[in-house]
């Protein structure tokens, strides 16, 4: 996996400014110096060991930097190429134009590579500067690899579970209990937060060259792979998500389930519009005006409910069927065409039953408060 620690010993860009440098290219997810450490505190270093530690991150994050500096190098080359191209200052013809979008994604690919290596190379030295045993050893880096993998929201079903389950309901449940109940789930998802991650990523860099080459048969094959994965992980999180409902009250239950839904597939299950519009409203408006954007997103939101769960049961549907549907080479798997059309009749619903809640919250708004809300909302894009 592509990661960038952020070393100690160095004055660094903003942890959001670091990691935004990064995504840009291409190379993610990073690696915090609090990863770091807890990694070294799972590995039971003593003080000289953590010293030593440390200086491998420094190593570590020297060389990310400079792998950035260096990609960007090339891709701007690249890019000037390509641009002087696009406003006719330079003649090239549709191979090279071609040729210089694969050199773009194959830059990336190359750095992805290096960065593996230098993760790699690091783990291995902190690991051999540990007193603990092999088996303590396996279960430091597999957590490892679990908080820098997975992030908080992924529609590939990148996602860890417990963690998650600590943030959205921890005054639900003792830490100690539901660690316990996922210890399964902890063991079997370390095992698999690497690797699945990366091939999330690569299978992403190799369909965006396929695209450019024309290579429709191969971009099939990058979904049916990706969907078997899918399918198997989504196992392992389903099993995981109704382990910590069954701990629940009915009502946390349902609670639970819609933040593991929102994290799983937040495509569909991202918070709506016009709940986040009433929420300002009731912040910045009189109660008669929040109050009746609240009864606006109550009014729908059990239709909303409804098509969002059949968008979900239709997303899995796909990935049994080898296809993933918010994916836009969707289209070239032919006997997918079905449950594309029924995919895509419930998107228009959603669509224009948020369209319809959000409207119903603006409506009574002034000029000034819509212009508000809309910059709140763009805002959270």
């Amino acid at each position: 996996m592509c990661v960038v620690a952020l070393a100690s010993g160095q004055v660094p860009l903003s942890r959001s400014a670091e990691s935004t440098a990064f995504r840009a290219i291409g190379i993610e997810p990073i690696v915090s110096p609090d990863a770091f450490r807890r990694f070294t505190v799972d590995l039971q270093l003593g003080d000289a060991e953590r010293e030593a530690a440390n200086l491998l991150l420094d190593d570590y994050a020297s060389e990310m930097r400079q792998l950035l500096e260096d990609t960007r190098g090339r891709q701007e080359a690249d890019r000037a190429q390509l641009d002087a191209a696009l406003d006719g200052r330079i003649r090239l013809d549709a191979a090279a134009l071609r040729q210089v979008r694969v050199s773009l994604r194959t830059i990336v690919a190359d750095a992805c590579r290096t960065a593996d290596i230098r993760l790699d190379e690091m783990v291995e030295w902190a690991t051999l500067l540990s007193p603990a045993d092999a088996q303590a050893k396996a279960a430091a880096t597999g957590n490892f690899y679990r908080t820098i993998c997975l992030p908080e929201g992924n529609r590939d079903g990148l996602v860890d579970v417990e963690a998650l389950a600590s943030r959205a309901i921890g005054d639900e449940l003792d830490a100690s209990s539901l660690s316990a109940a996922l210890s399964e789930y902890g063991d079997a998802l370390a095992v698999i937060a690497r690797t699945d991650s990366q091939h999330v990523r690569d299978s992403r860099i190799q369909d965006d060259l396929a695209a450019l080459q024309g290579n429709s048969p191969e971009r099939v094959t990058i979904q049916r792979d990706g969907a078997a994965r899918w399918v198997s992980r989504m196992q392992l999180q389903d099993a995981a998500v109704q382990a910590v409902a069954a701990m629940l009250s009915p009502d946390a239950a349902a609670g639970w389930r819609m933040a593991a839904d929102a994290a799983l597939f937040p495509s569909i299950c991202r918070p709506a519009d016009a709940a986040r519009a009433a929420a300002w409203v009731s912040d910045h408006a009189d109660a008669s005006v929040a109050e009746t954007a609240a009864e606006c997103v109550a009014a729908a939101s059990d239709r909303l409910s409804t098509l969002r769960a059949e968008a979900v049961e239709i997303l899995r549907e796909g990935r049994a069927a080898g296809v993933d549907l918010d994916h836009e080479a969707a289209a070239l798997v032919a006997d997918a065409t079905p449950l594309r059309m029924r995919y895509l009749r419930n998107s228009g619903e959603r669509s224009v039953l948020e369209e319809d809640m959000l409207d119903c919250v603006l409506q009574p708004l002034t000029d000034g408060q819509r212009a508000a809300v809309r910059r709140v909302l763009l805002m959270g894009r």
